[in-house]
């Protein structure tokens, strides 16, 4: 978005493309996982408050220029901007839908991807339970649509409520501040309650817990509306707008995601660095900052933000070494590549046409719906075919082991096979990663709704679930097969079902007591034995459990390990 109102009196400021190619790189950043930017996903709030100080400035000065706001002219101005781009988004994630992701995944991803067109991701993560931070969970391409989520919440309420307090001229400023600043004390309040540092995942992805950065640019637009710093005041706000660089830099490079200092009035001193900057930015006279951010490159990559967030996530989700057959330097490079690409042809091939092309509000505004919903089709149609966890494999047929490795080091590298169920299995998502680049062989043994330890799992009425007993009857030859055919020099075992109810010789024992212990201890000797036939070390590893929770056997569908 740029910053020229439809009245003409709030004039592009090349510095907040600047800024927002700092946003962005940061982002990229944080999820590239370089090491010099654990806070990189600050650029999301410094987003936030980019547009509310652009959003509230465009209307009042419209206000001021027109006597009224335009509301069906804003939203049409919104819908060109937006849609297409994230439309389109959509439409490769569908194709790629179809040839790329799991069938336990597929439904998952058509519920992320219906709430994205409604611009309501973030309230459908906190509803689903995906956690931003969860270890154990496939990472959807399109998680980071939280956050146009926010922003498209706000474009849609906040015009109304300006409109409203600036009806027949009445120019309540005033109204407006104050709805604001109480807006800003509750919001920090609400994110502060919500945080959990097991994960912060409601607070970190809720309207009402990110509306005070948004507020604060709103607060900032109507200051700047009513005083033009000049003189020292200028000075002054030069020299706040070079701290607020300062805070933003060292809390990029020292931020904390999961950080208590973050939810509890960090993320409201980050927006208030941001607000700093904006004001130096944009400010007559001379700017070290604004000079600084307006430099044509930065500028330029400001201008296809929006495209790189929209790329870079699914970039990221997609592109593993596995996949792409580099690591490192090499990968994160393609990766790149990949998202400049799509983001510049995105850019220049569609939005800038159609957000150009002259097309009536009106009509913008009646075919918008209709192109959402032909998305939705094809959201639909991409993910079918989805099915539970469990029935990924054939119940009814025998489990074999993995006939070959799924990432492989060069030459001769120790090889480490992970057993277990479909936690087990995410593991892989980890090591694929890492291991090549420390000359390891990542072997795949897991299998959905498995454990390891004898006996048929069972439900809490004590009867079998449906793949139970394919289970009981083939992980155990089909890890001798694997151990005999690869013989792995470490085997890594992580399954939540071994804490599961059993069936033993036609008795359902407990989990959680003595004699389920003891069952379960004397079959985990049996699978030691097994697994260590040809001289395999084995690392054993438990679920990470919530502070002050107790331990709980898994839910009645595995889908939930």
């Amino acid at each position: 978005m740029t910053s020229q109102s439809a009245g003409g009196g709030f004039s592009y400021r090349p510095a907040l493309d600047g800024l927002r190619a700092v946003a962005v790189l940061a982002v990229f950043w944080y999820h590239l996982d370089w090491s010099w930017a654990p806070g990189g996903f600050l650029g999301v709030d410094a987003f936030f408050v980019l547009s509310g100080y652009l959003i509230t400035s465009l209307l009042v000065v419209e206000h001021d220029s027109k006597g009224r706001i335009d509301l069906v002219a804003f939203w049409a101005r919104r819908a060109r901007r937006l849609l297409p781009a994230l439309l389109l988004l959509l439409v490769v994630v569908s194709v790629w839908a179809t040839i790329g992701v799991a069938p336990d995944r597929l439904d998952s991803l058509r519920a992320d991807g219906l709430f994205t067109i409604l611009y309501s991701a973030n309230w459908h993560l906190i509803a689903s339970g995906q956690s931003y931070f969860g270890l154990f969970v496939a990472p959807s391409p399109l998680r980071h649509t939280w956050s146009l989520a926010i922003e498209e919440q706000f474009y849609l309420g906040w015009p109304l409520i300006v409109a409203i307090a600036m009806y027949g001229g009445r120019r309540r400023r005033w109204a407006i501040a104050a709805v604001s600043a109480v807006g800003v004390v509750a919001s920090v309040a609400v994110m502060g309650l919500l945080y959990d540092a097991a994960d912060p995942s409601r607070a970190y992805y809720g309207t009402d817990s990110r509306a005070h950065s948004l507020l604060v640019g709103v607060l900032l637009a109507l200051a700047l509306d009513r005083w033009k710093p000049s003189g020292s005041g200028a000075s002054v706000v030069q020299g706040l707008g070079i701290l607020g660089a300062g805070g933003m830099a060292w809390a990029i490079a020292s931020t904390d995601e999961r950080g208590s200092g973050f939810y509890h009035g960090g993320s409201l001193l980050y927006a208030i660095a941001v607000a700093a900057v904006i004001a130096a930015s944009t400010a007559d006279g001379r700017s070290i900052l604004r000079s600084a951010l307006s430099v044509a490159p930065l500028r330029w990559v400001g201008t296809i933000s929006y495209g790189v967030y929209l790329w870079h996530w699914p970039a990221q989700v997609v592109m593993t070494p596995a996949r792409v057959g580099v690591d490192g330097v090499a990968l994160d490079a393609v990766k790149i590549a990949a998202t400049f690409g799509a983001s510049v042809a995105s850019y220049y091939l569609m939005e800038k046409p159609i957000r150009h092309g002259g097309m009536p509000n009106r009509r913008t505004l009646l075919l918008a719906p209709v192109a959402m919903v032909a998305v939705g089709a094809a959201v639909v149609g991409g993910t079918r075919g989805g099915v539970p966890l469990a029935k990924v494999f054939d119940v009814g047929a025998p489990i074999t082991a993995p006939a070959s490795p799924v990432v492989t080091a060069p030459g001769d590298a120790p090889v480490v096979a992970v057993i277990g169920d479909s936690v087990a299995g995410t593991v892989i998502w980890g090591l694929e990663e890492v291991g090549p680049r420390n000359g390891l062989t990542i072997l795949s043994a897991a299998f959905p709704g498995c454990g390891v330890a004898n006996g048929v799992a069972v439900d809490d009425d004590g009867r079998p679930f449906e793949w139970s007993e394919a289970c009981d009857e083939n992980i155990g030859p089909a890890q001798a097969q694997m151990i005999e055919e690869q013989d792995p020099d470490l085997v890594v075992w992580l399954s939540t079902w071994d804490l599961a109810d059993r069936l033993v010789d036609g008795r359902v024992i407990r989990a959680n007591t003595p004699e389920g212990d003891e069952v379960l201890l004397a079959s985990m000797d049996v699978a030691h034995d097994r697994l260590t036939a040809r001289g395999a070390h084995i690392a054993l590893l438990t679920v990470p459990r919530t502070p002050g929770a107790t331990p709980q056997r898994p839910t009645t569908t595995p889908t939930a390990t």
